[in-house]
C-alpha cells in the first residue's frame, strides 16, 4: 500500500482537540494492507467476515478506520500529536 495524498476529512472531528484526515491510497485496501497496520500499535480490530470488511486501530493519540476495497482510510489524531499523522503516512509512502 502506498499513500498518495492526505486531505482533511469530510467527517469533522474537531471535538476535544482532534482532527480527521483521509489518507488516499494508490490501490484499494487489501487484507495484507490492513494487516500491515498492526505494527503501528494499539488495539486492532478487523472484521473480515462481513460483507464490507472494516478495520479500526485505536492508539493513545490516534484512530485509524477503513473498509477493505476502498482507496482511502480515515485517521483521527489529537491536535497535540500531529507527528503521528506523519509517522503513519511515512510508513506507507
Amino acid at each position: 500500500m502506498r499513500i498518495i495524498e492526505q486531505r482533511a476529512s469530510i467527517e469533522v472531528c474537531t471535538e476535544a482537540g482532534w482532527e480527521a484526515y483521509d489518507l488516499l491510497t494508490e490501490q484499494p485496501l487489501s487484507d495484507e494492507d490492513i494487516e500491515a497496520l498492526r505494527h503501528l500499535g494499539g488495539s486492532f480490530l478487523y472484521l473480515r467476515q462481513l460483507r464490507k470488511p472494516f478495520f479500526k486501530l485505536e492508539a493513545h493519540n490516534f484512530i485509524l478506520k477503513g473498509v477493505r476495497g476502498d482507496c482511502f482510510f480515515r485517521m483521527a489524531v489529537h491536535r497535540e500529536h500531529l507527528a503521528e499523522l506523519d509517522r503513519v503516512r511515512n510508513t506507507f509512502m
